[in-house]
């Protein structure tokens, strides 16, 4: 019963996730919002199943109201601080491009590979809600150079030969983390939604991921490959002053690819101290590292 419930969750949350490609960002955070909140409901009728039935030897058949209550002392440290440091590149794909030409210009003959470089460091706190069940939240800053590769049409035409735009300001996220193991092995599904407060001439960034990750343990280090899925949208705007001519113009980014591949490891040097490091791989290349406390 209990594995037929997660199978219609998951089949209803994907399909929801599948129709957002296809309707304007709006509607997209609209349905996402839908999405979660069904998602929740359906993860809380589930808790509330295995709260009555009890979960399985692995976790010593005990209630939802003892894990709750009754923290044992062979799972995690319930809480933690995290110290966060975060780089990140990849290539952007162009959204909407407009530019106040006395006549109308194809972007693709002015517009060619656009590049986006990211740091932040921050924050995070989280807390074992449930031995399965983690919470978090990130405060952090975050700095980044977007650049914008001409034509040689658009460079004769405009003078330069890359729109570059620099910006820096605050991040805040806040995510989900379920997990699922046994001695030797775990699994986990993490999702976060992020909201950089840019200064600058770039709008305000809202991204959310989703990485699934399968890991295997020995003694005090863990190692682990997994994938994320970015979703990241960019919008700028300036001037272009052309001897005079005054052209003002307006772009609209997203990742150019979805996903991309991920390797990390953890090591544990007490039961409170915890290093870890991941490395994207693939068309965004990103490398994380983390020092956290636990207690």
């Amino acid at each position: 019963m209990k594995l037929l419930t997660v199978i219609v969750t998951m089949q209803l949350f994907y399909s929801k996730v599948a129709s957002v490609e296809e309707v304007g960002c709006v509607s997209a955070l609209n349905l996402l919002t839908d999405s979660m909140k069904l998602l929740g409901v359906r993860v809380l009728h589930l808790l509330a199943v295995m709260g009555f039935v009890g979960f399985p030897s692995g976790l010593g058949a005990q209630t939802l109201s003892e894990m709750l209550t009754e923290w044992d002392p062979a799972w995690p440290q319930r809480a933690g601080i995290t110290a966060v440091g975060y780089s990140q590149e990849q290539n952007y794909a162009l959204d909407n491009f407009t530019i106040d030409f006395p006549v109308e210009v194809d972007p693709t003959l002015l517009l060619s590979e656009i590049e986006n470089d990211v740091s932040q460091w921050g924050t995070k706190a989280d807390f074992w809600i449930l031995p399965f069940l983690n919470v978090h939240a990130m405060v952090g800053m975050v700095d980044g150079q977007t650049g914008v590769g001409l034509t040689p049409a658009a460079v004769e035409l405009i003078g330069t030969d890359q729109i570059a735009v620099n910006y820096d300001g605050t991040v805040y996220a806040g995510g989900t983390t379920l997990a699922y193991g046994q001695e030797w092995w775990f699994l986990s599904l993490t999702g976060i939604y992020a909201y950089t407060d840019v200064k600058g001439e770039i709008e305000s960034i809202p991204s959310w991921m989703i990485m699934p990750k399968f890991g295997v343990r020995r003694e005090a280090l863990e190692l682990w490959c997994g994938a994320t899925y970015q979703r990241v949208a960019e919008r700028q705007s300036g001037v272009f002053d052309l001897d005079g001519l005054v052209l003002n113009y307006d772009l609209e980014l997203e990742a150019e690819e979805g996903w991309n591949a991920q390797l990390g490891f953890r090591y544990r040097f007490s039961d409170n101290v915890l290093l870890t490091l991941e490395a994207g791989l693939g068309n965004r290349k990103s490398m994380t590292g983390h020092l956290e406390w636990r207690f």
